[in-house]
């Protein structure tokens, strides 16, 4: 190995301080080279890795999944760079293939001029994916993107009141052939009056939109451009309400419509006879908040729709059964064919002291924990009623088994209750009466005092047997009282003792005087005891078992 030379070894009359720049500068021209080397070496010890070994074709879905990921799922408000960019800061590869895919730049988040201007260039023609939120700059950010209303696709506009007018105005400057899911929200008081949405928008070309949702917007009710809509939700309106006949009217325009969504429009209904009812032949699901129950029945008299379609209603000022008499009496005269769907499940919550929300389910169970998170794409529920009792009315708790036998002719397998709270023994019996197919009762956050005592048997002859089909009892989130374990087993007891014996007890996050003795005393009684055991919870999560406040819509 050769011997590198000390340059300083033969220095005698030349400048010191000369020789040693000219050796600095030797020495910073080798760490450059050898900066170098390392880069390329780290460059090809890159390539071995195996996401380096992907096709671009793979890549490039990898990053379109990654970017539609994050733009659906981010809730995010504050400016930071898109994804698409981030991806052009990794390597030189991942940079020319984000480069090149001009689907990429397609999601636009209008959250910061900052990178719009980029987007928008290397998007190029591709059809566009763009949301806007207030206040951000209306001028900044979602002008420039407007300009390409042509090739935008979907379209998700949140504003405050003030900027409506120069955004209705911008939407009626260009038509929109790409359109196919627009969504205006209007946030805020509204002080004065806005420029409604009419068939002016777009410039009456929208061919291809499918979905509209429309939240406290001033609306005019004449829609020919939305005539080949699959969805439609209004929630809300600031200028006036519908007529009956307006209302009517818009539906007629939409004879594919597949899900329906009308949300605090309490439109009323007069003389109505003169209207032809409404074809809605293709509809799935219709979601409705337009005020009393006359309100209701009147507009299902006037629509014909599809069996099976699936309901869900919120009613005020519910006076008693013959409400909801009235209400499925035009449900029922509802369907152009064939009977309903058979329903097994009945679900009730109180969500206040005089609210309530009951669904039925076609299945034994319910798919969805939680009551608020009803789909109307796919879920097993077909109706959905969130009612509110007049308080002078004194509508008791028991309504909720009127309406089960108006909706289901007591063909009800299992029940769900939740949050009635302290209901007496009259209740439950009262429930027995229709419900004499019922094998499962789910209790939750309930006391169950009332129930031990309609389940025992202490006089055949004067109260018959309870709910004589009932096998399997759930109780989740129960917090017993003193003796009522003992007092359950009793009655598991008495019941097997006149051929109704229990077969199955689930205890879920019960802990409050439940001891392991006590369950092994249950169990006695025959019948099969599932006890998760959790003695060390000092509380019952509400929201674990799906009591956690939301809407119905």
């Amino acid at each position: 190995m050769s011997m590198l030379s000390d340059p300083l070894v033969d220095v005698t009359s030349r400048s010191a301080t000369t020789l040693v720049e000219r050796c600095c500068a030797c020495i910073d021209q080798d760490l450059v080279a050898l900066g170098e080397s390392m880069r390329v070496l780290r460059s090809r010890r890159n390539g071995l890795a195996r996401i380096s070994c992907l096709p671009p074709e793979i890549l490039v879905t990898v990053f379109r999944h990654f970017e539609s990921s994050e733009n659906h799922t981010s809730t995010s408000r504050r400016p930071r760079a898109p994804i698409c960019q981030i991806l052009t800061h990794v390597c030189k590869h991942w940079r020319q293939l984000a480069l090149d895919c001009p689907t990429l730049w397609t999601f636009i988040s209008c959250v910061s001029p900052r990178w719009l201007d980029a987007m928008l260039e290397r998007s190029k023609d591709a059809h566009l994916v763009a949301t806007y939120h207030a206040p951000v700059s209306l001028r900044d950010c979602l002008e420039p993107v407007l300009s390409h209303l042509p090739r935008i696709k979907v379209l998700k506009i949140c504003s405050v009141s003030s900027d409506v007018d120069r955004i209705v105005e911008l939407l009626s400057s260009q038509p929109a052939p790409s359109l196919q899911i627009f969504e205006f929200t209007v946030l805020g008081n509204v002080h004065h009056s806005l420029t409604p949405i009419s068939d002016t928008i777009f410039q009456g070309q929208v061919p291809l939109l499918k979905t509209v949702e429309l939240v406290s917007c001033s609306l005019s009710w004449i829609w020919n451009i939305f005539s080949g809509l699959r969805s439609l939700s209004v929630r809300g309106t600031t200028g006036a309400l519908p007529t009956p006949a307006q209302l009517l009217s818009t539906l007629r325009y939409m004879p594919d419509l597949q899900q329906l969504t009308l949300q605090w429009l309490p439109t009323t209904f007069g003389d109505t006879e003169l209207c032809d009812k409404v074809p809605l032949t293709r509809l799935k699901s219709i979601a409705l908040d337009i005020g009393t129950t006359q309100n209701v029945v009147s507009l299902f008299e006037h629509l014909v729709l599809p069996t099976g379609v699936k309901v869900a209603l919120h009613i005020s000022q519910v006076e008693g059964s013959r409400n909801f008499s009235d209400l499925f009496s035009a449900m029922v005269h509802r369907a152009s064919e064939g009977p309903s769907s058979v329903v097994r499940s009945l679900r009730a919550i109180r969500i206040s002291n005089n609210g309530f929300i009951v669904q039925f389910s076609t299945a034994m169970a319910f798919k969805s924990h939680y009551y608020n998170s009803w789909n109307p794409a796919d879920d097993d529920i077909p109706l959905s009623i969130q009612f509110t009792c007049n308080p002078l009315a004194h509508v008791q708790p028991t309504i909720i088994f009127e309406l089960c036998r108006i909706a289901s002719q007591g063909r009800i397998h299992s029940m769900f209750l939740e949050l009635l709270y302290d209901v007496p023994e009259l209740f439950w019996r009262t429930g027995s009466v229709g419900l004499l197919d019922l094998q499962v009762i789910h209790l939750s956050r309930n006391s169950i005092r009332g129930l031990i005592e309609a389940l025992s048997i202490e006089d055949i002859q004067a109260s018959g047997v309870a709910y004589p089909s009932l096998r399997v009892l759930e109780l989740e989130g129960i917090n017993f009282g003193d003796h009522e374990p003992e007092d359950l087993q009793h009655a598991f007891k008495q019941r097997a003792e006149h051929g109704a014996r229990m077969h199955e007890l689930r205890l879920v996050g019960c802990i409050k005087n439940l001891t392991a003795s006590q369950v092994q005393l249950l169990e006695e009684a025959g019948v099969s005891v599932n006890w998760d055991g959790h003695k060390d919870e000092t509380c019952v999560d509400p929201g674990r078992y799906g009591y956690a406040s939301g809407r119905l819509f």
